[in-house]
């Protein structure tokens, strides 16, 4: 008998493997402060979606862009290039919790998770995707109702978009919802160097019930970053020791405000392996959107943990009632520490636990609420 991982290692031996290693040179690691300001030149500010429909306050993924527009005749027109990118995970053999790993994966303008995508149903959009990477590319616009050319399967519905190449998307938003986009290309390795990111589409016209203070979003990965390497091993199935919500790791995951009284949103994608329980600390929250769309009030659903498997979307909404800093995470509790495939280090905190003045990492933020 012959294991699936042994399998996969056979084939990258016999060189069957190198399309996923394809495009990635090997460097040496660097252990660095991750940069002060991670802006990226594209991630300039534009004329967003809210400025002309005051119906919907605008969706804030933490830590995460959005794309900007110009209109054209009537068409939002967004401009989005697959390119590689640079995000910075805790080292988490560092007691003193200051090291940060550079982690060089794929992303969207600049970022992982790409920018978001936010529009209003009925609006009709062109999105130009130019491809910086080393190989050809796709978008899919997962679960989204588009004309079968615009569906982004290689093959199938487009011939893939060649390194150097623009492509340009065009349909209408027939819909509403939380959606996202990622690659349909070398999918198992694109996806899991990163590549992904949201595309919210508001109700064109909202029920009073829909309204809310804070729209935020996360969006979950996991990864396995070896000792050693600052490039994901996108040919894992298994054991992954990297949590991820909005391309960081937890301590550096950016949190949400609030105050007492507010009513909050929170959308959650998971594109991972993996399915994660997610839960709300001293809150309870309604299920709102399963990730077609928002539902009828009656099919709500009340609960304080909500599991979410790969390739879905919940939408949680509660009220602010009481202040503190209340936490919000995967309830695997594997998930909420970094790095656990590393031996921890004489004098060290090691893969779960450092001297950083908390216990966590992994997959896990908090939302303020003050007064």
């Amino acid at each position: 008998m012959i294991s699936r991982r042994n399998f996969v290692t056979k084939l990258s031996q016999a060189g069957l493997a190198l399309p996923f290693l394809s495009g990635l040179k090997a460097q040496a690691m660097t252990w660095v402060a991750p940069p002060a300001d991670s802006s990226h030149p594209n991630h300039a500010s534009g004329p967003q979606s809210s400025s002309s429909n005051p119906n919907f306050v605008p969706v804030q993924a933490p830590g995460i862009s959005k794309l900007p527009y110009e209109m054209d005749n009537g068409v939002k027109v967004f401009r989005l290039t697959a390119e590689p990118a640079t995000t910075y995970f805790p080292d988490m053999s560092d007691p003193h919790g200051f090291r940060r790993r550079p982690i060089h994966g794929w992303g969207y303008n600049g970022s992982i998770i790409g920018p978001t995508i936010e529009a209003v149903e009925g609006d009709r959009v062109r999105i130009h995707v130019t491809n910086k990477l080393p190989e050809p590319t796709t978008v899919h616009w997962h679960g989204l109702h588009i004309p079968i050319e615009m569906d982004g399967v290689s093959g199938i519905s487009q011939a893939p978009i060649q390194p150097g190449e623009t492509f340009t998307y065009e349909f209408t938003l027939e819909q509403h919802g939380t959606y996202f986009y990622h690659p349909h290309h070398m999918g198992a390795k694109q996806v899991g160097l990163g590549m992904s990111g949201f595309f919210i589409i508001h109700p064109k016209n909202p029920e009073p019930w829909q309204a809310v203070d804070h729209d935020y979003a996360y969006f979950l990965q996991i990864w396995m970053i070896h000792p050693g390497s600052p490039i994901p091993d996108t040919m894992e199935m298994t054991e992954f020791n990297y949590f991820t919500m909005n391309g960081k790791a937890a301590p550096d995951i950016e949190s949400m405000r609030a105050k007492v009284g507010e009513k909050i949103r929170i959308r959650v994608a998971n594109l991972s392996m993996m399915s994660h329980p997610i839960h709300l600390h001293g809150h309870s929250f309604r299920v709102t959107d399963w990730g077609a769309g928002f539902l009828p009030e009656h099919q709500h659903i009340k609960a304080n943990t909500m599991d979410i498997s790969s390739a879905e979307v919940r939408v949680f909404e509660f009220e602010a009632l009481r202040k503190g800093k209340w936490l919000l995470h995967c309830h695997f509790m594997h998930h909420t520490m970094n790095d656990m495939h590393r031996n921890p280090l004489p004098g060290s905190g090691g893969g779960g636990h450092s001297a950083m003045g908390h216990d966590m990492g992994g997959m896990h933020t908090w939302i303020e609420v003050t007064a």
